[in-house]
């Protein structure tokens, strides 16, 4: 599954490395297991768990110190970075994929002409991810509850969120960001939530039954006059 064009992005902790100059791919495989037996008329098969990859690359110039190229070597410096790639132009309720726990990153630079860098990002392959949905995007500068999104279904087995958080002005000291889910879109209550003091990514497990609408509801901005943000769920 491959996203051209302005269509999708990855978030990586505080950081968003979108598809304008650079192609992502999504890789889904379900492995298989030999089941074959003594009884069997021919060779049988079942299926394993599945796993997820998230691959970027592409164009940009020049080795900025606060470029792509710095972004993603602190990146691979990072122990348990929040990962979550999105498709759509900053919409909400677009896809979402993302990882609970990941490992393998990589980065490959190379250098094809003058003044021209391609680099390739690996970021991580793991059965453990999620597809889910984007509550929400961009700034917000005060606090209440944003629209919600409908997930079509409730869940019963909890779910997880997720928490990109790019700039703060000013200093946020424990700020609250709750999520919180309805059966009505009318009645909320708060399935979790998220404290954070820093940009940065953040999960967030929601366990129980969790409602078919969801939203964020920013409680306190701990101090900070803006945030920048991007939030996305799913619920199992």
């Amino acid at each position: 599954m491959a996203h051209k064009g302005t269509e999708a992005s990855i978030l990586v902790d505080e950081f968003n490395f979108d598809a304008n100059t650079s192609q992502i791919e999504l890789a889904f495989t379900v492995g298989e297991g030999d089941a074959t037996n003594l009884a069997s008329d021919a060779m049988e098969y079942i299926p394993l768990l599945s796993t997820m990859k998230i691959t970027q690359n592409g164009y940009f110039a020049g080795l900025a110190e606060s470029g792509y190229e710095k972004e993603l070597w602190d990146r691979l410096a990072t122990s348990g970075a929040q990962i979550t790639a999105l498709l759509g132009t900053d919409t909400i309720g677009c896809m979402a994929y993302f990882f609970t726990d990941a490992a393998g990153y990589g980065m490959t630079p190379s250098f094809p002409a003058n003044g021209v860098v391609t680099l390739n990002g690996s970021w991580g392959t793991s059965e453990k991810w999620r597809r889910g949905k984007r509550l929400w995007t961009g700034a917000i500068t005060t606090t209440g509850a944003k629209t919600a999104v409908d997930f079509g279904a409730l869940g019963t087995a909890g779910g997880y969120a997720i928490l990109h958080v790019s700039a703060i002005s000013g200093s946020a000291t424990n700020a609250t960001i709750d999520v919180e889910s309805s059966s009505d879109n009318l009645s909320f209550a708060s399935e979790g939530t998220f404290t954070f003091s820093a940009v940065g990514g953040y999960t967030l497990a929601l366990s129980g039954t969790v409602n078919r609408y969801l939203r964020i509801n920013l409680t306190s901005m701990g101090g900070a006059t803006s945030i920048t943000l991007q939030v996305a769920a799913s619920i199992t």
